[in-house]
């Protein structure tokens, strides 16, 4: 018999005798499979109590701590291969299973409620553990709100059996929970003065009065006040006040004076094009874009980019996921998609419920194509519609996967719609929608004004016979803004001169002033009308967000449970919130929060965005992951930054989990505002990787400048040299990374020393002056790995393929070669860690073999190197594969594969952002046309290529690429051009190049000498 108690000071018992276990981890796990009335995966388990070990190891220590906890409870602990789970007596288990009984009698209650306010696991921790830590923190937060809910139902069913006394003991229990639960506070008045203490409720009131002032920053509800006018007036009526009760809410307006509209969006839609829907907020754009949908057909996904969510990576992504897997017809539809398992597992790391998440380093590319692929499938068995809503709202992740999609979808049954306001000229919307109208992959229709024959026909839907007054009054006050057509339908409903039965009181509607002219003093007349509980419900609403969750807005308000379902059916009659099909709520439109927002002082919004970032603490503990940037955003709009920091911290990490490195670095940013000093570097070093890995070189080196100088200590402050160094190098400062590597400590550790040779050698290579001097660094990088106990074999592997570079640079094949058979050799053995210079290893070798004339062996090892870049998701680098796959078809004088090959390549270098493999392979395609004898066209796609070569500063490519240019040209220009090229290939060191560059100019001497004859 075991018997375990969560509430207060843990304790287990074993036959009434207590149970101690040696280690405090152990305990954790105890208690946490305790807490959980149904088994729990291992795999939860080891992500719980041991994150940062690998996961042999940290299978071993949960076998270890499951021998030692089954020593103590025996057979209690019940384990199997996949799950785990504890049979016990849990004070916690029961006072749920009698919460969850509605018949459940006040004995029964009261005997499993914690007779002190007791915390659960109290004056237990487990700090080197942080996700049990956040584990903790939640079920504490979620117990107590359990508590309390139990503490308010053994009241009422004390006051209904007439035991005043203890029904008011129970409120105070809930009471000492949560004290701002102002319905509850009214509910002891109440029963203070019906137990003949008048004093003490009125001393009550008095104490709730200044707790609500310093808290929430509002005085007591009108309700709260009358209470304590009849308490003082001894006037109090006895009878509770009745619930509220809502009327039948409004239907939707007719869907009319969009046709137009309606019949070009059908007649554009096609897959390859985004149909963007533009216009000012309540104007239609929505509605226009599910009346297309519905017209489609088929499967139709949405999702909606929230202002609050910015920062969010895939927010509306993940949104539209998660309604595809919640479709009845969704297990059919997976089985028929055929996914190659490495893109499920990508899935998972954007909806773990598709398939677990891979272990590997994230890669946006890879994601991107996971996404796009799945979508892609589902369109070839059934029409698919994809509507994002908001756009102006999406972040720079979903912004950049959907130009993705639209240039990856064109053959797919697949059509996007979007819904956005006009974008901000410098707005990441703004920059794709240039980008999409440069490849005619755009139809924008921006929507306006109804025209009056419009408001006629929805006049004609609600009043047959008095629809031209009716459209009068509509048109004059609207002027053609649906939204606003709605409210004042709504209006003259709520005011009585609209009937259902279509009677218009027509006195009413020719009285001067009609009503407000404006939809914002619409909106707040509705909004006036509401009680005090609704108004405080909808003021926490607002700032939880466009769509929220019951539970939150009702903590967030500070009210019961009770309470706060009254105000959420008041909400709901008066159709300023509405259900959502997943269980939550959302506001009518974006308008109404608008309006609602003003009414909320400065320092009340604050203390709002605190209890909103606590409610969604409680309310999501086991989600935490999934809100961590919502939650930062409403501490810091809060005032509470350390708070935020924390949070800030864990949605980067998610966001870079899903290489959604912009976002990751604007988390970084905010974390920093709150974090401590000791914690500063180290976030700065998190906050320059982010901003390097999306491109911003430039601010990734002011962070890790930024490290260097807030390092606590001397390792920390190496590392963010390091850093820096691998920042300056995409800027082409290669003499600054020199003078950073160049002064390292020959004491430092033997991996930084390997570090800083090889961003030594790579800096020299890649500034091109010193080959020599570049292959003598690298060399004694890869000396200092070999030297290690554990070497680093993906650094190794590395290392070997820049060696082959340099090697071939100089004209050594052999060399390079080698080389690169040693990287891929290394790689191979290392697995998935070094999944790239597996398939980089065997692309170089490809390609000088086929500069060796070893065409057949070259196109064996391109072909094995693209299967296992396919196989990896390795999408970024199939450019460089696709470039080599058609060299080696041009030498095989295939040139319409090669030609297919380049523009494959060409094609995704662009969707990627490759400028180096799109100037390469535009070169390559003047090759083919060369080879073709279409020498206008050869000299286009080479003097395209040059130009983008010479832009981005990569010299050995511009170099080569006038080597092929040049025969092309005059006989003036190709000398030009070949004393450019040999000016390149000089300041380097490159022989093969100027091998090349000599018999280039021997081709040209024979075009002169031969033209000389003539």
């Amino acid at each position: 018999m075991i018997v375990v108690q969560l509430f207060g000071v843990p304790r287990v018992l074993r036959n009434n005798q207590p149970v101690t276990l040696p280690r405090r981890r152990n305990r954790a796990l105890l208690f946490y499979l305790a807490a959980h009335a149904q088994p729990v995966r291992r795999e939860q388990v080891l992500a719980l109590f041991w994150p940062d070990h690998e996961r042999g190891a940290a299978q071993q220590l949960l076998r270890s701590a499951l021998y030692t906890i089954r020593r103590a409870v025996g057979d209690a602990l019940i384990a199997d291969d996949e799950q785990l789970a504890l049979a016990a007596t849990v004070d916690l288990r029961a006072l749920h299973a009698v919460m969850a009984d509605s018949q459940a009698s006040a004995a029964a209650l009261a005997a499993v409620l914690p007779s002190d306010p007791a915390e659960l696991l109290a004056g237990f921790e487990l700090l080197d553990c942080e996700p049990f830590q956040f584990w903790l923190e939640g079920s504490r937060a979620q117990a107590r709100s359990l508590v309390g809910r139990g503490w308010l139902r053994l009241a009422r069913l004390y006051e209904q059996d007439g035991d005043l006394v203890n029904a008011l003991r129970a409120l105070d229990a809930a009471l000492a929970i949560d004290p701002l639960q102002e319905d509850v506070q009214r509910d002891a008045m109440r029963l203070a003065y019906l137990s003949g203490d008048r004093v003490g409720a009125i001393r009550r009131f008095e104490r709730l009065r200044d707790l609500l002032d310093h808290e929430l920053g509002v005085p007591p509800m009108r309700e709260t006040q009358a209470l304590y006018d009849a308490i003082i007036t001894d006037t109090l009526a006895v009878s509770p006040a009745p619930r509220f009760r809502p009327p039948v809410a409004n239907g939707l307006l007719p869907f009319t004076g969009r046709e137009a509209e309606l019949a070009r969006l059908r007649a554009e839609a096609r897959p390859g094009r985004l149909l963007l829907i533009e216009g000012v907020p309540g104007i239609g754009k929505t509605r226009l874009a599910e009346e297309f949908l519905a017209w489609r057909g088929g499967v139709a996904l949405s999702g909606v980019a929230r202002e609050l969510e910015q920062n969010v990576p895939y927010h509306p992504i993940s949104a539209a996921l998660a309604m595809l897997a919640a479709r009845p017809e969704w297990p059919t539809l997976r089985a028929q998609v055929r996914l190659a398992p490495i893109w499920w597992s990508e899935l998972g790391r954007l909806l773990p419920d598709l398939a677990p998440p891979p272990a590997e380093p994230p890669d946006e590319a890879r994601l991107w194509e996971a996404i796009t692929r799945l979508l892609v499938e589902i369109a070839r068995q059934i029409p698919l519609s994809l509507l994002i809503d908001d756009l102006q709202w999406a972040d720079a992740s979903t912004l950049g996967w959907l130009g993705y999609l639209l240039r990856r979808s064109a053959e797919a049954d697949l059509v996007v719609v979007a819904t956005a306001r006009l974008p901000e000229p410098r707005s990441p919307l703004a920059g794709l929608i240039r980008a999409l109208v440069r490849e005619e992959r755009l139809i924008r229709l921006a929507i306006d004004r109804l025209p009056p024959e419009a408001t006629l026909a929805i006049a004609r839907r609600l009043s047959p016979t008095f629809a031209h007054p009716l459209a009068g009054w509509l048109e004059q006050s609207a002027e053609g803004n649906p939204y606003i057509i709605a409210e004042l339908v709504r209006h003259a409903r709520t005011a009585g001169w609209l009937t259902a039965d279509g009677m218009v009181d027509l006195s009413a509607l020719s009285a001067q002033p009609v009503v407000p002219q404006t939809v914002y003093h619409l909106i707040e007349s509705r909004l006036s009308r509401l009680s005090d509980p609704a108004r405080r419900f909808l003021d926490a609403a607002v700032v939880v967000g466009r769509d929220f969750d019951f539970a939150v807005a009702a903590k967030a308000a500070a009210l019961s449970e009770e309470a706060a379902l009254d105000a959420l059916d008041e909400l709901l009659a008066a159709r300023l919130v509405l259900p959502c099909a997943d269980g939550r709520f959302c506001f009518d439109h974006s308008l109404t929060m608008e309006v609602a927002s003003r009414d909320v002082g400065e320092l009340r919004y604050r203390m709002l965005h605190r209890r909103v970032g606590e409610a969604l603490e409680t309310v999501y503990r086991d989600r935490l992951d999934d809100l961590a940037g919502q939650i930062a955003f409403h501490f810091a709009a809060g005032g509470w930054l350390e708070r935020a920091a924390t949070y800030a911290l864990r949605a980067a990490e998610r966001a870079a989990a899903l290489a959604a490195w912009p976002e990751a670095a604007e988390f970084y940013a905010q974390a920093l505002a709150g974090a401590p000093a000791m914690q500063r570097s180290a976030i700065l070093l998190k906050l320059g990787e982010a901003r390097l890995q999306s491109g911003s070189a430039a601010l990734a080196a002011e962070a890790f400048r930024d490290a260097i100088a807030t390092a606590p200590s001397a390792h920390e402050a190496l590392v963010a040299r390091l850093a820096l160094a691998r920042a300056l190098i995409p800027q082409g400062r290669y003499a600054d990374v020199i003078a950073l590597v160049s002064r390292l400590d020959p004491t430092a550790p033997p991996n930084e020393q390997a570090t800083a040779l090889f961003l030594w050698g790579t800096a020299l290579s890649l500034e091109g002056a010193d080959l020599y001097g570049a292959a003598e660094r690298l060399t004694a990088a890869e000396q200092v790995l070999q030297s290690c106990p554990v070497a680093d074999q993906a650094a190794l592997a590395q290392v070997n393929f820049e060696l082959g570079n340099i090697a071939a640079q100089q004209g050594d094949l052999d060399a390079a070669i080698a080389r690169y058979e040693a990287a891929q050799r290394i790689a191979d053995q290392t697995g998935d860690e070094a999944s790239t210079w597996r398939v980089l290893a065997r692309n170089n070798q490809a390609y000088h073999r086929l500069l060796r004339g070893e065409v057949a062996a070259a196109g064996a090892i391109i072909t094995a190197a693209l299967a296992l870049a396919e196989e990896r998701g390795l999408l970024a680098l199939q450019p460089y594969l696709l470039s080599t796959a058609g060299e080696v078809a041009l030498a095989q004088d295939d040139l319409a594969t090669a030609q297919a090959y380049f523009q494959q390549g060409l094609g995704l270098a662009n969707q990627l952002g490759i400028p180096e493999r799109v100037a390469g392979l535009t070169a390559n395609l003047g090759l083919v046309a060369a080879r073709r004898g279409e020498t206008t066209c050869a000299v286009h796609y080479l003097s395209t290529a040059l130009a983008q070569a010479d832009t981005l500063g990569a010299r050995h490519l511009a170099a080569q690429i006038r080597v092929w240019l040049a025969p092309l040209l005059p006989v003036a220009e190709a000398r030009a051009v070949l004393a450019e090229a040999q000016a390149l290939a000089e300041s380097g060191g490159r022989q093969r190049l100027l091998a090349a560059i000599a018999e280039a100019r021997a081709v040209v001497a024979e075009r002169e000498a031969a033209l000389y004859v003539a």
